[in-house]
């Protein structure tokens, strides 16, 4: 039954069936937050339905780049590899997949900002053309600097392969199955060559700087754009039902920031930072993969379940296909 990466053969089988069940549902869910966004969002919603449209579209792209490379990162010592365990096994898979785990950072610093914009700056929304083109331009930019981090600056050389080769070969036991004949399929990083903080491998270093600076700086725009819109929201100068629709919309984004933080970015972040400093976690390659498919799922389900107006929207889409006539309600006016 589907991959066999693992030496556990029942590892094998419950991983590939938690990964159909994670990648099928993300599919659903996505689709199903599209439909409801494009056909019944509140007209005061605005632009917004569009942002909320292509970050459904970028997890419907990552959750097939998942599916199709399945990557596993594993960690020993200083080092840091990972390899395509699914459909596509090249190394090329890896620079695929991380350009669009990437992505997703500059899509949350624009969904705050807009949000910012249309909380204490609603003029600027009238450039909203400009502002999704910036968007689209910053999400290919991050997709090209993250590709280039798993595919040049970790990519596999002479020095490294020897310095691994006690795990390729076997001598090393680790969770997953390695033969030498796959060794350059892997991303891989060696931080220090003579132990922790001495021999310096720069190629590496800069690739893991450049993964660290991409985290710190979005949550740190985050957290920015968070506190101000915290304090706008409470002086309630807008109508009730207006600032409503907007908490509801501000919290949702807030679950979208942070919820993968426990379900992908600190799972595979720490992988491939700790061997910095000479920390390894030997069931990385265990957790990582299934942590990581779930991050397409967890996004639609949050906007939908978070969001009155989409939750009942979804409510009368379940009566229509169980074949109750859902009752109407008066439109709402809220943001």
């Amino acid at each position: 039954m589907g991959h066999r990466e693992y030496n556990d053969l029942l590892l094998n089988d419950l991983t590939y069936i938690f990964q159909i069940f994670a990648t099928s549902s993300a599919y659903v869910f996505n689709i199903v937050l599209i439909f409801i966004v494009q056909r019944h969002s509140n007209k005061e919603i605005g632009t917004y339905r569009i942002l909320i449209t292509y970050f459904a579209l970028s997890d419907l792209y990552y959750n097939t780049a998942h599916f199709i490379v399945y990557p596993i990162p594993e960690n020993y010592g200083n080092a840091f590899i990972m390899r395509g365990y699914g459909y596509y096994r090249e190394l090329l898979g890896m620079g695929i997949y991380m350009g669009a785990y990437g992505h997703a950072f500059p899509i949350l610093i624009f969904h705050f900002l807009y949000r910012l914009f249309a909380i204490r700056y609603p003029q600027y929304l009238a450039y909203f053309p400009a502002f999704l083109l910036a968007l689209v331009i910053s999400t290919s930019a991050m997709d090209a600097v993250w590709f280039s981090v798993f595919y040049w600056f970790f990519h596999p050389d002479d020095e490294i392969v020897t310095a691994l080769t006690p795990i390729f070969n076997g001598t090393i036991s680790m969770p997953i199955l390695h033969t030498m004949h796959n060794a350059e399929k892997h991303s891989q990083a060696l931080y220090w060559t003579n132990g922790t903080f001495n021999g310096p491998r720069w190629r590496n270093l800069v690739g893991v700087s450049l993964i660290c600076s991409t985290m710190t700086g979005t949550y740190t725009f985050i957290v920015f754009c968070s506190y101000k819109i915290s304090a706008y929201l409470k002086v309630r100068s807008k109508s009730e039902q207006s600032i409503r629709l907007h908490k509801q919309l501000f919290r949702s984004l807030m679950y979208q920031a942070f919820v993968p933080v426990l379900t992908a970015y600190y799972p595979a972040g720490s992988t491939v930072v700790f061997p910095v400093f000479g920390f390894s976690n030997y069931y990385a390659s265990i957790v990582v993969p299934p942590a990581c498919a779930t991050h397409p799922l967890f996004d639609p389900l949050l906007l939908i379940f978070s969001i009155s107006d989409y939750r009942r929207q979804r409510h009368r889409r379940s009566l229509t296909l169980r074949g109750h006539r859902p009752l109407r309600r008066s439109p709402e006016t809220s943001l």
